[in-house]
């Protein structure tokens, strides 16, 4: 299971895409953990097996922080038309192709 922290300002946004995303997780059985959380607590996740963190775009000015954290894992800022919307679904694709290996050709 690939587990995912979704980081916003203040944690509650992040929470409520992560509920939107639950129905789609199950529905399209991806093997996903989405953590929701707050700017603040992304260090308390550094030596966590988190392998993928998705930034809301109001909270990707934090360099500092996100620099900490995509020393170790891939850093993404979650685009506007998921994020604006609270789109669950396109969320889940969203995680789901970036967590495909792209084979060589």
């Amino acid at each position: 299971m690939k587990k995912v922290l979704v980081v916003c300002e203040s944690g509650i946004s992040s929470h409520f895409l992560v509920k939107a995303a639950q129905p789609f997780i199950e529905l399209y059985d991806a093997q996903l953990e989405l953590i929701p959380t707050n700017i603040d607590n992304v260090s308390n996740y550094l030596n966590t097996d988190i392998e993928f963190v998705l930034v809301a775009p109001q909270a990707s000015y934090h360099d500092e922080e996100l620099q900490q954290v995509g020393e170790t894992v891939p850093v993404e800022t979650i685009p506007d038309d998921i994020y604006g919307w609270r789109n669950g679904e396109k969320l889940v694709k969203f995680v789901m192709e970036k967590s495909t290996p792209v084979e060589a050709v």
